[in-house]
């Protein structure tokens, strides 16, 4: 027996002896994995002017990378998730938060004609001929509440309080809702009403669905969808 095993039937011993039921070996395993991989704290420039660019097909992390390096300041929201293989093994991955969206902190015209002319940008969002403007403070209050940062008061202490957590749900809507706004027009990409377009008629914050209004059968028809689903037509 290695001495691995050894400790870990010590501690079962122990556990027993005390009257106590033996730690779930898996779930500590996953609480200490989680501890280990929390991300740090993305800090946005709250000097730039932040918009929202979509990206082509597998183009989001690549286009990022090329921004940066271009001195264009970008976020592309990620969430670290834990995957299991086949196998039963199980590692992390960081894995695209919004499909086909970076953000982009830009200081003047000419950020904002390299980012329209980078081969992997579609467009920039722009609604009633002005581009999307994320506030500074919304986007990071977004970032925050992804990696885990979101409790964190402006001295950086974490408060842990319901308030800050109300208010880390309110700064992930509002990104939300400026994405997909009530009357834009989106296309479905999942599920058997793939490819038909539609207009959102209602949002859904709490469970993150959308209720579009598609054309079936002749008529227009409400359709209640997850934000996976669609995509800006």
């Amino acid at each position: 027996m290695s001495g691995k095993k050894r400790r870990i039937a010590r501690r079962r011993r122990e556990a027993l002896a005390h009257d106590r039921p033996p730690a779930d070996r898996a779930a500590e395993i996953r609480r200490r994995r989680r501890r280990r991989v929390r991300p740090a704290r993305i800090v946005l420039a709250m000097d730039r002017v932040w918009l929202v660019a979509e990206t082509k097909a597998r183009w989001s992390a690549r286009a990022a990378r090329d921004l940066e390096a271009a001195g264009i300041a970008t976020f592309e929201p990620r969430e670290e998730v834990e995957l299991t293989s086949a196998q039963g093994r199980r590692r992390t991955a960081r894995v695209p938060l919004l499909h086909r969206t970076v953000f982009v902190g830009l200081r003047d015209d000419d950020d904002l004609a390299r980012v329209e002319g980078h081969p992997g940008i579609a467009r920039v969002l722009f609604r009633d001929g002005r581009a999307v403007v994320i506030a500074p403070a919304v986007l990071q209050g977004f970032a925050d509440a992804i990696t885990g940062h979101g409790d964190r008061g402006s001295g950086g202490q974490e408060t842990g309080n319901e308030e800050t957590g109300n208010e880390e749900t309110g700064n992930e809507e509002a990104v939300r809702a400026v994405l997909f706004a009530l009357g834009d027009g989106v296309r479905v990409t999942e599920g058997p009403l793939k490819a038909l377009s539609g207009t959102v008629e209602g949002v859904d914050p709490a469970r993150r669905r959308y209720r579009v209004a598609l054309s079936l059968f002749g008529r227009e028809t409400p359709v209640t969808l997850d934000k996976e689903q669609i995509e800006r037509d």
